[in-house]
């Protein structure tokens, strides 16, 4: 930052220092034309109204020497007290064609009053009767002594304001980026078991600031993400030990007693422990691939009414309470059709499990998004739970007893994958039979629907 902001300043000032000297060099100039264009004007009017004299009045000095010269080169009238009449001129003979067109022109080491470079103006006139040329010159002494002091104090100044702008830019930017290091070592400082830890803030209200401000938002998320994923491997540690622990029981018992009459019953048992183990695996391996963001996904058009209906004619066949699908319309959404699948089944046996006597499921096209309701006529959902039902391994109170079966993790795998299809999952009061609904809990899932052009 150092260098780069030192380079940018001293190409600006080479730029500058070399603009000033040229502007200024320019303006000098005119200056001293615009003297000595003035000088041969006068001169030229007084010759043309009087006698010419030998010796041309001085204007107070501003040009240091007038001639009209003839054309042999010889002095006709000098402002020169040291040049008299028909002396040879001072000027070169003959003149630059510039300066007898009236142009003016630098002429150096002329031999004219003090010596030296001179800013020369001339004009053709006749003095009775005869060609002359008048010619004004003013020395560039003072013009040069200017320039060349100028330029030594640029040469002096420039690399010291130069060193001067490095010096402050390197020590604000090391001011400016202390807090950035501070908070670097911090950083470096907190590992996986630390993020409970946080940057101390700068006082200044800056970029810095905000930086340290969104790195301890991060690490809070980090923190909360952190915990959530040891309460998840508790919870699911707590949740396999349970069936583990009773097939370990009950073939510890077939094994130091074998009983040919219980043996059978007990194999029952077993497998249904097994099968409960095995859903519960299943349910984290696919509650793990729904919170996976590197995971592909197809994307496909899916006729969600036939999920549905799948689903419903296979939940038929596990419960004896009566499952309403009259309200199934078409619903086209995008996207993967087994975890699609998953979420209908999910909702199912939830609504089967809670179940008095009557399940209800609807599927419509409502507002731009396709909907699908599943209400039983349980016991519901009381309106502080509608809320956390959704989250990982929350049961309530009726549902952690071994026979509802629930493990906690159907309705988090249909949040989780509401979301990764652009979409919304709530719990939601079901009316009374009286208003046509049923009384107990109802899950609803939004999806963007599938427009008529998207492709199956």
């Amino acid at each position: 930052m150092t260098l780069w902001a030192t380079s940018i300043v001293a190409a600006a000032l080479i730029v500058a220092s070399l603009g000033l000297l040229l502007g200024l060099r320019q303006s000098m100039l005119s200056n001293l034309d615009g003297t000595a264009g003035q000088r041969v004007a006068d001169v030229a009017s007084l010759a043309q109204y009087h006698p010419l004299p030998a010796r041309i009045p001085s204007n107070g000095g501003d040009a240091d020497v007038v001639e009209v010269v003839d054309s042999a080169g010889r002095v006709l009238a000098s402002s020169d007290d040291d040049i008299r009449p028909g002396m040879p001129s001072g000027f070169p003979h003959p003149l630059p064609a510039e300066v007898t067109a009236g142009h003016a022109a630098t002429l150096p080491s002329l031999h004219i009053g003090d010596g030296g470079d001179f800013r020369v103006v001339g004009q053709q006139v006749r003095i009775e009767g005869r060609p002359a040329t008048i010619v004004a010159a003013v020395s560039l002494r003072q013009v040069e002594s200017a320039l060349s002091s100028l330029a030594t104090g640029l040469a002096i100044g420039a690399p010291a304001l130069t060193v001067l702008v490095a010096w402050t830019v390197s020590r604000t930017a090391g001011r400016t980026l202390r807090p950035v290091e501070t908070l670097r070592r911090q950083v470096i400082d907190i590992g996986a078991t630390d993020l409970h830890r946080r940057l101390d803030l700068p006082t200044s209200q800056d970029e810095v600031y905000a930086l340290a401000v969104t790195l301890n938002d991060m690490l809070a998320r980090l923190d909360e993400a952190s915990a959530a994923q040891r309460r998840f491997v508790a919870d699911a540690a707590h949740e396999l030990r349970s069936p583990l622990t009773a097939i370990r029981a009950q073939l510890e018992v077939m094994a130091a007693y074998p009983d040919p009459r219980r043996d059978p019953l007990a194999a029952a048992s077993l497998l249904e422990d097994a099968l409960r183990l095995n859903d519960l695996i299943e349910d984290l391996l696919a509650l793990a691939r729904s919170e996976d963001p590197a995971s592909q996904r197809p994307d496909t058009v899916v006729d969600l009414d036939e999920v549905v209906l799948a689903e419903v004619r296979r939940q038929r066949r596990l419960t004896s309470a009566r499952i309403d699908a009259r309200r199934v319309s078409a619903g086209r959404v995008r996207g993967d059709p087994e975890a699609l699948r998953r979420v209908v089944r999910n909702l199912l046996d939830n609504a089967r499990r809670h179940a008095v006597d009557q399940v209800q499921v609807a599927l419509g096209v409502r507002l731009g998004l396709v909907e699908l309701t599943v209400s039983d006529d349980g016991s519901g959902i009381p309106a502080a739970y509608r809320a956390h039902v959704f989250e990982r391994f929350t049961r309530l109170d009726e549902a952690r007893s071994r026979e509802a079966g629930g493990s906690g993790l159907g309705l988090a795998i249909v949040g989780k994958v509401a979301t990764a299809h652009g979409g919304t999952v709530c719990a939601e009061e079901d009316p009374p039979p009286a208003e046509g609904g049923l009384g107990g809990a109802r899950l609803v899932v939004r999806l963007p629907l599938a427009h008529a052009q998207d492709g199956s």
